[in-house]
């Protein structure tokens, strides 16, 4: 059942194809243990583009975030399914006993009864360890997009700390206003800054960046010739003007009434 599967994920019967008549729609409300979720989450991502999967990781709460980075933490890359494991086994096998046979057939000068019948068998044994090792071979090519998937998703969850290497590119979009107010809120309401958040705040950076091109060449030209990128203050508060906040008057006053009590 499970070569069939793999067989028909590449047909037109596949489950990816049936998945985009619905938009990828596949929701799972189920709590699941860490590890079937980090499973279904790869699978999910595979799906979708990378802003879709931001989107949704970066909404999902701190704990569940921080279960699915020690579940990436456990197991760095995505463990095969047993029967690949048992098919590479067995190809291995059958293969071994073959070379063996005919390497004893050639060398240990049977008799030519006894000698036709290892050499049957043995070829036997190595056109058998084509049909394991030929279904472990699609298998594999046919999860290939998984195991990329995996290793996105564990860059998603991940904590943007000192070991993460989108932490210096995350880092370089820090200081807008708009990203600003992202990681302030983000911060204040769920935790610590993760890898899917460094997607969304790449994404409003692009987006500022589309809305600066839209803008008149003409406003763009007067902004860029301009003397001064800045704009200019009001005349009143100029860094250079000091106001007086003391009376002449009262100070000439007061030195009459010292120069009297002098007297």
């Amino acid at each position: 059942m499970a070569i069939l599967k793999q067989i028909l994920d590449g047909s037109v019967l596949s489950s990816a194809r049936l998945l985009q008549s619905r938009d990828f729609y596949s929701p799972s409300g189920a709590t699941m243990s860490p590890q079937l979720a980090f499973e279904t989450w790869t699978q999910r991502i595979a799906m979708r583009t990378e802003l879709n999967s931001a989107r949704e990781i970066a909404g999902l709460a701190d704990a569940e975030l921080a279960a699915l980075e020690a579940e990436f933490l456990r197991s760095q890359t995505r463990q095969r399914e047993p029967w690949i494991r048992s098919a590479v086994l067995a190809g291995a096998l059958l293969l071994t006993l073959g070379a063996a046979g005919l390497s004893w057939q050639a060398l240990a000068g049977l008799g030519a009864e006894l000698s036709q019948v290892v050499r049957a068998i043995s070829v036997a044994s190595l056109l058998l360890a084509l049909l394991p090792s030929a279904a472990a071979l699609i298998a594999a090519f046919s999860t290939l997009h998984l195991e990329v998937s995996y290793g996105t998703l564990g860059l998603m969850v991940g904590q943007l700390n000192e070991q993460h290497p989108w932490l210096y590119k995350a880092a370089s979009l820090t200081g807008n206003e708009t990203a600003e107010d992202y990681r302030s809120r983000t911060l204040a309401s769920r935790g610590s800054l993760r890898g899917a958040d460094y997607v969304i705040l790449r994404e409003l950076m692009r987006a500022q960046e589309l809305a600066d091109q839209a803008r008149p060449a003409s406003a763009v030209a007067d902004h860029l010739q301009r003397l001064s990128m800045r704009e200019p203050e009001p005349v009143g508060t100029a860094s250079g003007s000091e106001p007086r906040l003391v009376q002449i008057v009262g100070m000439t006053g007061a030195r009459k009434r010292r120069n009297g009590l002098d007297l």
